[in-house]
């Protein structure tokens, strides 16, 4: 079969930081699956501009197959192919900020480029998977497609999205009218949407782990070698999930022990509200690449989020690249973790929490990345295509 399939991120982000987040896991899965023929990647629109804000390149890492004016075809490898949209509309971007993604998608020139682009390829079937919920105004003009949408986390929640609730919700109606099948990563989503949106189906495939991410070799990065173990470590995002107060308090309580944590820094706030200890150290992002070289020298790993009212329905991946190393984890309820306690151990109880850390002996279940990879979930989708 052939697919068309719309991430939430820009193709440029993941050639830049690693193809890390669960579209492009997913994308990469299904790349693997020998049912599958090309893939059409439509990338998120951008302008000039940010580009340049955000020192991205201009052009992608592949071959240049088809152009016409600000629209561009890239062969990345034998399967799959990306169709990128550069705007002129940096005003509108500027003016409009989400907004202008939800309209953008919308252009007409750009869905005709994509259908120039199906027809060059020799692409007649149309199978769409939807990963980006601001998409609806493409989505929308492939009036007779297969569709299925993966509503990984609720947008609802994502406190950046606060100002324009009213469109996300008009999003997830018109996916819901439009009579898809849905998937999402967490039980809690999946009661949001059938209360809410009543989608004509709603299954539940959790986020995993590729593979490919449990190496046979990782050398100990070299801003790891000169600190003193053992290693408590944490790789992912800097936002608001994270619980500074329990945070603050473990690394006091363990004065002995390193904490280390690694990832994007998105919310200054929090990492401010983090009280600098001689034996904390943020190392600032890490390419994906390269990550799997941290997760194999940390001795414990921690997810320490906040839990209830500032939970997104979410399902951490990081749980199970840390449990593909067989590392033992200390995480907090929540964002989808509690689903894994055989094999982790969970407390939202600060005391307990950094008595978990005090010693490295793991009781916990062994986990087999085989029963949670990203390949065995791709199977799952392309099955519901053909269901």
């Amino acid at each position: 079969m052939n697919l068309i399939i719309i991430p939430f991120h820009d193709w440029r982000k993941c050639e830049d930081e690693g193809f890390r987040t669960r579209d492009v896991h997913f994308i990469k899965a299904i790349e693997k699956q020998s049912t599958v023929d090309k893939i059409v990647v439509i990338n998120r629109p951008t302008t000039p501009l940010e580009i340049l804000l955000k020192k991205r390149k201009t052009t992608l890492d592949g071959k240049v197959v088809l152009k016409d004016r600000n629209f561009k075809l890239y062969q990345m490898n034998e399967k799959i192919f990306v169709v990128d949209f550069i705007s002129n509309d940096i005003l509108g971007q500027i003016l409009y900020r989400f907004k202008w993604f939800l309209n953008t998608y919308g252009n007409p020139k750009l869905y005709a480029f994509i259908n120039k682009s199906l027809a060059h390829l020799g692409i007649q079937d149309k199978r769409i998977l939807v990963q980006n919920l601001f998409s609806t105004k493409l989505v929308e003009r492939f009036e007779d497609a297969v569709g299925i949408f993966d509503a990984w986390d609720n947008f609802l929640k994502f406190p950046s999205y606060q100002n324009i609730r009213s469109n996300i919700d008009l999003s997830y109606k018109f996916l819901a009218k439009k009579k898809f099948q849905w998937f999402t990563n967490s039980q809690e989503n999946i009661d949001f949407f059938n209360e809410k949106y009543n989608p004509v189906s709603i299954k539940l495939i959790k986020n995993g782990v590729s593979t490919s991410f449990l190496k046979k070799e990782s050398k100990t990065p070299e801003d790891l070698k000169n600190l003193k173990k053992p290693i408590i470590g944490f790789g992912g995002k800097i936002s608001y999930l994270l619980n500074t107060d329990l945070i603050n308090y473990i690394v006091d309580d363990n004065p002995e022990l390193t904490f280390v944590f690694v990832g994007q820094l998105l919310n200054k706030d929090t990492f401010n509200a983090i009280k600098k200890k001689p034996n904390f150290h943020f190392l600032g992002d890490k390419h994906y690449s390269v990550y799997h070289s941290y997760v194999a020298t940390f001795d414990i790993c921690i997810i320490p989020y906040n839990i209830d009212n500032k939970q997104h329905g979410g399902d951490s991946i990081k749980a199970y690249e840390f449990l593909s190393y067989g590392k033992k984890t200390v995480g907090t309820p929540g964002n989808g973790l509690l689903e894994l306690k055989d094999y982790m151990y969970i407390t939202n109880d600060k005391e307990e929490f950094s008595k978990h850390l005090k010693s490295s002996v793991n009781q916990k279940e062994r986990f087999n990345i085989q029963n949670y990879s990203w390949e065995s979930k791709a199977v799952q989708i392309l099955e519901s295509f053909n269901a």
